[in-house]
């Protein structure tokens, strides 16, 4: 039994993410959906995890996405929201019998987020390298911070 208010809120904070995650995983279709995002229109979207990072001189977006191949991953950056889509193929396909356990989102995924700067998109880059995409855009260079205005 928690002692304290700490470890009763943070036990109820997981208990929340792992229902989230077992309710998207069984109910793909209705949960989370993004809107406006180009790509494939398919109810089995899985999203995976991502984090937004800020720099000194751009902005970095991490992407958790083991086992994605290059060819079957698009990104594009539109109107100050960057949109990533693909697929992960499942790598044991044929011969299954039974599935005792299933955690391991297969299929199609995207995610989509607005971005909290200016950045130059036609700069970006984007590598993909043990299991993490990594997408980096540089900041647009602030226009004169201090604009003197005439008055007539």
């Amino acid at each position: 039994m928690p002692k304290d208010w700490d470890e009763v809120q943070s036990q109820m904070d997981y208990w929340a993410r792992e229902l989230a995650r077992f309710l998207d995983h069984i109910d793909r279709g209705h949960s989370r959906l993004i809107l406006a995002l180009p790509g494939p229109a398919d109810s089995t979207l899985w999203h995976p995890p991502f984090n937004v990072y800020e720099m000194e001189d751009a902005v970095i977006v991490l992407a958790e996405l083991a086992g994605v191949e290059l060819d079957d991953l698009t990104v594009q950056y539109e109107f100050g929201r960057l949109s990533v889509w693909g697929k992960r193929r499942e790598p044991i396909a044929d011969g299954i019998q039974a599935v005792h356990r299933m955690e391991i989102q297969f299929g199609p995924f995207a995610f989509a987020t607005p971005l909290p700067l200016s950045v130059d998109a036609e700069g970006a880059t984007a590598t993909l390298r043990a299991g993490f995409l990594q997408i980096r855009l540089p900041k647009r260079p602030a226009r004169n911070q201090v604009v003197r205005i005439n008055l007539r």
